[in-house]
């Protein structure tokens, strides 16, 4: 089976029951109207297909072969340094800065993928943190670390 592919379906579905538990925002001024909870519920159901559709095709390819079983342990390498960079990157969110943060959790994973050509580690997380950094902080206004 393929366990990498396997690991992330199941996360993901996890991660998207529990996010659809989360999105409990109230609609009390019309209510014909759906709310603010309906769109983070539409795109947790949404993952949640998603995911457990990716999790049946993953389990119907079948087992691994004996010389890939390395890759199955490498795979999981991924799926545990991914979660423990993004644990990392949720609890120094908001006491340091935004683009700094941002810029080395992206470096973090690309190097965790295989990336090693550093202009393009460099300028893709640099790249990616300004850009998000303008769109949410300059032209939606949301208020960012």
């Amino acid at each position: 089976m393929r366990y990498g592919e396997m690991g992330i379906s199941a996360g993901m579905a996890i991660l998207a029951i529990i996010f659809y538990s989360l999105a409990t925002f109230k609609q009390e001024i019309n209510p014909v109207d759906p709310g603010p909870a309906f769109y983070p519920r539409l795109v947790s159901v949404l993952l949640f297909a998603f995911a457990v559709a990716q999790l049946i095709l993953s389990w119907r390819k079948g087992e691994i072969k004996k010389e890939n079983k390395k890759e199955a342990g490498k795979m999981l390498l991924y799926i545990i340094g991914t979660l423990a960079f993004s644990i990392i990157y949720i609890l120094l969110f908001d006491a340091t800065s935004y683009l700094l943060t941002t810029t080395f959790f992206l470096i973090a994973l690309m190097l965790l993928g295989g990336v090693r050509n550093w202009w393009v580690l460099i300028s893709a997380a640099a790249g990616y943190s300004l850009a998000t950094y303008y769109l949410f902080g300059q032209v939606l206004k949301v208020p960012l670390p």
